[in-house]
């Protein structure tokens, strides 16, 4: 039995498992692929540890994952029964199920027009994913704790695993979704995502990189604040910056004033904006960071 099942492991899982095994010597066999993170390459990623599957063989599901183009986590949503006429009492309702891009998009929960929507990088087309009758639809408020004990439940597995590529692409969706800040679905459930067991098991690539970039860019030093009715020139440097202001890659706009502070309004859309002297530049960061590991590794192998 795998961990948290209570039944045998199912034939189809061994036979993954085989395959995945035997395409490294055998032609005929495929690694299976998932374009989801889904109880099925679960199951097998948990098979496989159990099975003492060699590291190789394990590390290339891994990377076989990661590299998956359009790869989406899975998100399980209950909502409660309103048919106590809405007082809260109500039983939970079926789930609704929610594939979430890792890649490629931002999501954001605009509660006043009760839907959850996506941005694609870098295009900035708006898509509908989710929407609710009632400001308060019980799937729209259950949508942000659902997605932090998914994206815990994935953290944990691949840093148990030592699955870099896996564990890098999930901090990297959860970076992305930061960009929407108040609408961002990560907004008031983070610490739910980085949980002891994620933390004890994150690989000790991915902690010493955190933390020499958070000692490399703490926003707190070297702070600069926008003041409100400012315009300014600037440039959608960035993918996600693109796609959150309807710009292509690289967009030279002045800013409309915007009565509030730190708020930068290009068009009809706003966004808020952090500013600090810069210390280091990335490249300097980039070297500093494979430097303090290249020294981890060697002090290892003495």
């Amino acid at each position: 039995m795998l961990e948290g099942e209570s039944s045998p492991v199912s034939s189809a899982v061994v036979q993954a498992w085989l395959d995945l095994v035997y395409s490294r010597v055998d032609g005929t066999r495929q690694q299976p692929q998932f374009a989801s993170l889904s109880e099925a390459a679960r199951a097998l990623l948990l098979f496989a540890d159990a099975a003492g599957t060699c590291s190789p063989v394990l590390q290339a599901l891994g990377e076989g994952l990661s590299s998956q183009p359009g790869l989406t986590l899975p998100v399980e949503v209950l909502a409660l029964d309103r048919g106590d006429g809405g007082s809260g009492g109500g039983a939970v309702a079926g789930p609704t199920h929610l594939e979430l891009a890792l890649s490629g998009c931002i999501y954001y929960l605009d509660t006043e027009k009760s839907l959850l929507g996506a941005i694609r990088i870098p295009s900035g087309k708006r898509i509908l994913t989710l929407a609710e009758a009632e400001p308060a639809g019980g799937r729209l408020g259950s949508v942000c704790s659902a997605l932090a004990a998914a994206l815990e439940r994935w953290l944990y597995l691949a840093g148990r695993l030592g699955l870099v590529p896996l564990a890098r692409l999930l901090l990297q969706f959860y970076k992305t979704q930061l960009v929407a800040r108040l609408l961002s679905l990560f907004a008031t459930s983070s610490a739910a995502v980085f949980s002891r067991r994620v933390l004890e098991c994150m690989p000790r690539e991915l902690l010493v990189e955190g933390f020499l970039l958070g000692c490399m860019n703490d926003p707190r030093v070297g702070r600069v604040d926008i003041l409100k009715d400012t315009a300014l020139r600037v440039c959608t440097a960035s993918p996600e910056a693109a796609a959150w202001f309807e710009a292509t890659p690289d967009t030279h706009a002045t800013t409309t004033p915007s009565p509030y502070k730190n708020t930068l309004r290009i068009g009809s859309l706003s966004g808020t904006m952090g500013m600090r002297i810069e210390g280091m530049a990335v490249e300097e960061q980039r070297w500093v960071v494979q430097e303090v590991l290249r020294q981890l590794d060697k002090d290892e192998q003495r």
